[in-house]
């Protein structure tokens, strides 16, 4: 299985804008129209249009910033209306523009197309007045967004929902016995949104939130790494292992077995702990050497204690990334740096996780992030690949997901499409598995929890549990 990474850029217009098939269905472009303005009364009160094909927005930005991404979910969507082409079917493509304004625009372009359902908005600030506007269809809106606080009556929430993320990685943990989290991003609403779950999540007692902190966007390499410092109490554990390793050394020496003295030390601590596994692998390395006489073995054993900067993370044992930025890969040294990181706590992170390549980075080797089911979006991949001859963002099947429930509302003549038509509890197969909509309004993805590893992301066996 090939593992699609990145946002990609300089996709082809292609299909996006005049394009027929043999059968029932198209996709065009919206006829040009002037900035958008308050519906009026007429338009308020119009029957629904039910002659002529089905016809599905989509509202994305085509052009600005995010143009390459939303041009993907124009893309992704053609694909599912061109598997059924027997279907009276239209795909219009509306730009958002990125912006708020944009996304008023082109929601009410779509309004004065008469459309029976939307794929979009992208942002979830940009729902509202897409809500606003097109409220008189009361027509099935399947947003792009993982902001699940949009979600609810006409309005669904397709983007990967950050709590079933969590939830997912959750479960792991609890199979490798870590549920001490600790989280650390930027300052944004996804990361406020991570903390919000796991505090939920911990007050419900599934897994415990030890601390959390954010830093601003503009925060430098070393402002970055003190928040770190401080997260991990790397200088409380600092000054604890010295004022450990002032009593063991002298007593490492005049014991007359000091390999059976370590290994009574690490008795003292719970099995499998970490401060346990360190004291019984220094056992263990006084007796490889101990063949070289006691002298020499006492060195060894003795500069393994003083090689130790501080103590390994205590009070945690994972620590949450939810973030990709350039500061990602820093951060994941930093904790290295101070005893912070694998074998001591297990990093994790979701879906922004997959955008990154983390094999050549040793800081993540074993960590685990929460992604879609490459091996379920798969058939899709590679239907958009041999389509487009380039390779798409994972999340750009959320297009096709929409497509595919605007096609299967045709060929049931569900017109404008409902609300009770998104929420069917047989949800909706294709190329890319099978989803549904839960009476939140929120898609249930096929979601699978990946370990990162130097030959690239492996998924995680459920049944045997974490890989060493």
């Amino acid at each position: 299985m090939q593992w699609r990474i990145g946002w990609r850029a300089g996709l082809a217009l292609a299909l996006a804008l005049t394009l027929s098939a043999c059968g029932g269905a198209a996709v065009r472009k919206a006829p040009s129209s002037p900035q958008a303005k308050a519906p009026s009364s007429a338009q308020r009160d119009s029957v629904p249009r039910l002659s002529g094909p089905m016809r599905v927005a989509v509202l994305v930005p085509l052009t600005g910033e995010f143009a390459s991404i939303g041009q993907q979910f124009v893309n992704a969507a053609t694909i599912a209306v061109f598997e059924d082409q027997q279907e009276p079917f239209e795909l219009i493509p509306f730009d958002t523009k990125g912006t708020p304004d944009g996304a008023r625009d082109a929601a009410a372009a779509a309004l004065r197309e008469q459309v029976d359902m939307v794929i979009g908005p992208l942002f979830g600030r940009h729902v509202p007045v897409v809500r606003q506007i097109l409220q008189a269809r009361n027509i099935a809106i399947l947003t792009l967004t993982n902001d699940t606080d949009q979600a609810g009556g006409n309005v669904f929430v397709m983007g990967v929902s950050i709590s079933d993320q969590i939830e997912r990685l959750a479960q792991a943990l609890a199979r490798d016995n870590r549920g001490r989290l600790l989280i650390f991003g930027p300052d944004t609403p996804y990361t406020q949104l991570a903390i919000s779950t796991v505090q939920a999540m911990s007050d419900r007692g599934q897994i415990q939130l030890v601390r959390a902190a954010t830093f601003s966007s503009g925060t430098d390499f070393n402002q970055i790494s003190e928040q770190v410092k401080a997260l991990t109490e790397y200088d409380r554990r600092r000054g604890e292992w010295r004022a450990y390793e002032a009593r063991l050394v002298p007593q490492v020496r005049q014991a007359s077995d000091p390999a059976g003295f370590l290994a009574g030390q690490a008795a003292q601590f719970p099995e499998g702990s970490v401060r346990n596994r360190m004291l019984r692998g220094m056992a263990s390395v006084y007796n490889q050497h101990r063949s070289r006489g006691r002298n020499a073995a006492l060195s060894e054993v003795i500069s393994r204690i003083e090689g130790v900067d501080a103590s390994p993370a205590d009070d945690f044992d994972a620590v949450l990334l939810p973030f990709a930025d350039d500061n990602l890969i820093a951060v994941g040294s930093m904790l290295d740096l101070y005893n912070a990181g694998y074998p001591f706590a297990r990093l994790v992170g979701t879906n922004f996780w997959a955008q990154q390549d983390l094999a050549k980075e040793p800081s993540f080797h074993h960590g685990w992030f929460s992604s879609l089911d490459q091996a379920a979006i798969e058939p899709f991949i590679l239907s958009y690949t041999t389509t487009y001859q380039s390779d798409p963002d994972s999340i750009a099947v959320l297009g096709y997901y929409g497509g595919r429930v605007g096609i299967l509302a045709a060929k049931q003549n569900i017109r404008p499409v409902t609300p009770a038509f998104v929420r069917r509890p047989e949800g909706f197969g294709g190329q890319a598995g099978n989803v549904r909509f839960g009476p939140d309004n929120v898609m249930r993805h096929p979601l699978k929890v990946y370990q990162v590893t130097p030959d690239g992301p492996r998924e995680l066996d459920a049944e045997t549990g974490p890989t060493s």
